[in-house]
């Protein structure tokens, strides 16, 4: 068998089941820049599967286990915060949620010490230097390998609204950007970044994810950094696009509405694909505007609002029988969405009344919910 004809094993999950990781950044308490505190958090934990490190010693990444419910999951988000932030007090720090840092240059942060992130300085140079940049994936549990290409088709033209409700990275290096989502700007770079394809079904990807192998451009399947990818190690679909959201009721109702839309895919039967350039205008404009921009409706090609079109949805989902205390998580954020917007526009209005950098972040701290 070539290399590119290899089999890769789907380990099936209970579908519907859910795992998340969110990056969060360690700044000093009083300037809010990064530090690199991360160190600090591994030495007092140990050996971690809940709070592990990444790419920058100024980042802890903090995942969960595997839960039937939101409210589970966030429940222990909650949990693993407070012991994350109660090691930081004692080094001044604390965690900080956005999809860039506001402030802080990527030359400035150290880089962790893993033979892994080696080989991709090696490999990627500049690109990954550029990588601070932090986002939240929502893993899904897929009961075999054909239905979670089948899902990740269905959810392809519907992955602008995660990024949409999601954004908040209007801030590069201290100067405002004009974007909602800088952050997949950064990413997209990557030769195995940005959206993901369509498959025919599992057997196509094992190709692709062969290929890609066997010609040296990954050294497996986790260097495939698409913003939506199936990861058959955990049995899920793994939904990368999302910012690190705002404050935790923003985050709540992200996870919520990705798991609604994953356990619908599951059950959906083959639909007409959306073409790519409709999906990528639909990005362009989650990247710009945000939950208040207009999107254009995948399936009937109407300009819609995009809360209204959310709204549409989960009407949609309720009614192909999504659980509905999962969707009650995403409807009763959208009136605060529609008043006061996601977390890039919090940030920006932050940034109008504490016009000195510090402490615009000492009140994204203060608003964010999980203190």
């Amino acid at each position: 068998m070539s290399e590119s004809m290899r089999t890769i094993a789907f380990q099936d999950s209970s579908p519907g089941t859910l795992g998340v990781e969110m990056e969060w950044m360690t700044v000093d308490i009083n300037s809010g820049e990064q530090v690199p505190a991360a160190p600090a958090v591994f030495a007092a934990v140990g050996e971690s599967a809940r709070i592990k490190p990444e790419l920058f010693t100024s980042t802890v990444e903090i995942n969960t286990d595997i839960h039937r419910s939101t409210s589970a999951a966030v429940d222990e988000l909650q949990a693993l915060y407070d012991q994350v932030s109660q090691i930081l007090g004692g080094q001044h720090a604390a965690l900080l949620s956005a999809g860039t840092h506001p402030t802080s240059h990527w030359r400035d942060q150290q880089v962790t010490d893993d033979q892994r992130y080696a080989r991709l300085l090696e490999r990627l140079q500049w690109m990954v230097r550029r990588f601070n940049i932090f986002g939240i994936h929502v893993h899904i549990g897929m009961p075999d390998g054909d239905t979670c290409i089948r899902a990740m088709n269905h959810l392809l033209p519907i992955m602008p609204v995660f990024l949409a409700i999601s954004a908040n990275s209007p801030f590069w290096q201290g100067e405002d950007t004009g974007l909602s989502a800088s952050r997949i700007k950064v990413f997209e770079g990557l030769s195995q970044g940005g959206m993901p394809f369509y498959f025919e079904n599992w057997r196509d990807f094992e190709h692709c994810a062969g290929r890609l192998q066997a010609t040296d451009s990954i050294d497996s399947v986790r260097d495939i950094w698409w913003e939506m990818r199936p990861h058959p190690d955990f049995g899920t679909l793994e939904v990368r696009i999302g910012d690190m959201p705002g404050s935790r009721a923003d985050t709540q109702a992200y996870i919520a509405y990705v798991r609604a839309e994953a356990m619908a895919a599951m059950h959906t039967e083959a639909v007409p694909r959306v073409h790519p350039s409709l999906i990528r205008e639909n990005r362009w404009r989650a990247c710009r505007y945000g939950m208040h921009g207009t999107m254009i409706d995948p399936f009937t090609e109407r300009l819609m609002p995009v809360l209204d079109w959310l709204e549409m949805r989960l009407g949609a989902l309720a009614a192909g029988g999504i659980e509905q205390s999962e969707l009650e998580l995403v409807a009763g954020r959208i009136g605060h969405w529609r008043k006061h917007a996601g977390g890039a526009a919090m940030q920006r209005q932050l940034h109008a009344t504490h016009a000195a950098f510090p402490a615009m972040i000492a009140a994204m701290r203060e608003q964010d919910g999980w203190s």
